[in-house]
């Protein structure tokens, strides 16, 4: 497992996207990319907000669908005249960029496998790594792909990035005369937008200052139960993060929470203090409210955030 460097020493695991990392393992000991086990929906996120824009170019907002699966997350349909974009935002837990060429990979294997399995004829393109102009100066990692219908004569599209412990992702088609690359670019161009406009915060376990601990003795940031530490230069170190959450050195209490919240920005960005959670919505923009709850024992949300065709989505945004 590699770590990051952060300002004052902060030393940070590179977390891994997925909740295999962070569902139950049989042991009850740590499952994945060093993180604590336990659960995503409903434990390190409880609720989440996304500001999302109604319309982007040509493309305008029309429907929205929330899945019985809450590891789906939510689906805004847009359409301009007969083409349709599906804009898919499902929880992903901690992610590191190497990772999401992962996901794109499962992505681009579902996208077949589906046409296989309903004798559909497809013909699929190569994965290409991306970065999307975002908010300011910033550069999004992303990943596309084209892909064509040959029977349907429809040219299709996807494109994936990550935000704040959650996948973002568009599913596109259209027919005549678009073309896989010429889609593609369309899709671009609308996440670019989307990627610089849309809004994401959640709460739970993930807001570390409600998990916090002063002790004597911190464990040694080199053991397997800590996959974050924070020390000034030259000094001791001042914080840990285990599954319990943080811990903090006595001599450091004064700034513990300060301490803590340095910590679940940098591990958990977009985490925010449950009072905090409410955003100002714009007239442009429309919210998503999401709470997620505890999945029973066996339940499919115990599982990692899954990957699939697009279904559409049925309930109007208004």
């Amino acid at each position: 497992m590699t770590t990051r460097r952060w300002p004052a020493w902060m030393f940070a695991a590179a977390l891994g996207w997925a909740a295999p990392a962070l569902a139950d393992t049989p042991d009850g000991g740590s499952g994945g990319q060093g993180l604590p086990a336990g659960l995503l929906l409903g434990g390190l996120l409880s609720e989440s907000r996304v500001l999302y824009p109604l319309q982007v170019g040509d493309w305008r907002a029309v429907s929205e669908q929330r899945f019985p699966d809450q590891r789906y997350g939510v689906a805004v349909r847009y359409v301009d005249g007969e083409r349709w974009l599906d804009l898919y935002f499902y929880p992903g837990g901690p992610q590191a960029p190497e990772l999401l060429g992962q996901v794109a990979r499962a992505e681009r294997e579902s996208i077949g496998a589906a046409a296989r399995e309903s004798d559909r004829q497809i013909r699929l393109g190569e994965l290409q790594q991306i970065a999307l102009a975002g908010e300011g100066e910033t550069r999004v990692q992303a990943w596309r792909l084209g892909l064509e219908y040959p029977g349907e004569q429809r040219a299709s599209a996807m494109l994936l990035f990550a935000r704040n412990l959650y996948l973002v992702k568009a599913r596109a088609s259209a027919p005549p005369p678009a073309t896989p690359a010429s889609l593609l670019a369309e899709a671009q161009a609308f996440m670019e937008e989307v990627a610089a406009q849309v809004r994401i915060a959640s709460t739970g376990e993930c807001w570390l200052p409600e998990r916090l601990e002063v002790v004597d003795v911190l464990p040694d940031p080199a053991e397997p139960q800590v996959f974050a530490s924070y020390r000034d230069p030259g000094k001791a170190t001042a914080a840990v993060v285990t599954a319990a959450g943080v811990q903090v050195a006595r001599a450091e209490a004064a700034r513990a929470e300060g301490l803590a919240t340095e910590l679940a920005a940098a591990l958990y960005p977009g985490c925010v203090a449950p009072e905090a959670i409410e955003p100002d919505v714009p007239p442009h923009m429309r919210e998503i409210r999401i709470e997620y709850r505890v999945p029973a024992a066996g339940d499919s949300d115990r599982r990692s955030p899954p990957v699939g065709r697009p279904r559409a989505p049925l309930r109007a945004t208004g």
